[in-house]
């Protein structure tokens, strides 16, 4: 395939994910996101309407945007939610994970696709957009039983692992995470107003995290762990959002107590012992 056939199909397959997860396909988007005209993302969008999936979508004046219709199904994709997130990564950072499995030599690692429908992400993007708020029939590990939640969506996050929603929970009174994976069927819009993302302290203010070698590694071990994950003067700080800590430690498979530490081969490196305590509030906050 030429490299200008390529970068065709990877619009198209954006304008597919982007209708399919989020419910919308602004022209901007593209133009931003790929670096292309008006003009060419609109050819792009008339051709994937008309070669690939025929009255998929409809433009509504409404939102100003392309919208799919009902029943629309992903013909250039298979309606994973991990090849979302690639899209995503790709037109954020320039990543090659959205073109990684085009090419021969390289390869990755599938994650697990969690079941995350689209049309809970489609529901919570929308309120995320419009500070609004949604009625979800949930369930966690401490209550597994389904029940019905009124949140109030902020940010869509992807752990590394799983994918979650931070928002104001009606029910507890506080800012949470909530699994998409757990919400069952499509939610609902809701009239119940939650306090702006900014009362969110955990979202909005960030800590600091040292990483260094497990102490349990010989110094040849230790250096190559320095060297892996770029530890100058033998450690790693990274500062991240307090509701995210815990989420960046378990994505650096990180030691976080003394008995985690004691598999050196499964926590190559561990967080330095006096960051524990003040790091602990964040580490463990109940989830929904």
């Amino acid at each position: 395939m030429s490299i200008e056939k390529h970068e065709v199909l990877l619009r198209l397959r954006a304008i597919e994910l982007l209708s399919y997860w989020e419910g919308r396909l602004v022209t901007n988007r593209l133009m931003k996101g790929f670096g292309i005209s008006r003009q060419q993302a609109s050819t792009d969008i008339k051709r994937y309407m008309v070669n690939h999936n025929p009255d998929a979508l409809v433009h509504d004046p409404g939102v100003k945007a392309y919208v799919p219709r009902p029943g629309f199904r992903p013909v250039l994709t298979k309606g994973h939610i991990n090849e979302y997130l690639d899209m995503v990564s790709g037109l954020a950072s320039d990543s090659m994970a959205i073109t990684l499995e085009t090419t021969i030599n390289l390869a990755s690692v599938q994650l697990p696709d969690r079941t995350v429908r689209p049309e809970v992400v489609r529901e919570v993007l929308k309120a995320c957009r419009n500070t609004g708020s949604i009625k979800i029939l949930y369930a966690s590990m401490a209550n597994p039983v389904w029940s019905e939640r009124i949140i109030s969506p902020h940010t869509v996050v992807y752990s590394g692992f799983r994918w979650h929603v931070r928002a104001y929970c009606h029910k507890n009174k506080e800012f949470r995470d909530f699994l998409l994976s757990r919400i069952d069927r499509t939610p609902q819009p809701a009239t119940q107003i939650a306090p702006p993302s900014s009362e969110d302290t955990e979202w909005q203010e960030s800590i600091t995290l040292t990483l260094i070698p497990n102490s349990k590694l010989t110094d040849g071990q230790k250096a190559l762990v320095e060297k892996d994950y770029g530890m100058p003067d033998g450690r790693l700080q990274l500062t991240v959002r307090k509701a995210l800590a815990h989420y960046t430690l378990q994505r650096y498979q990180a030691a976080i107590t003394r008995d985690d530490a004691e598999d050196e081969f499964k926590h190559p490196i561990q967080l330095l012992e006096s960051d524990l305590k003040k790091i602990s509030p964040y580490l463990f906050s109940a989830n929904a």
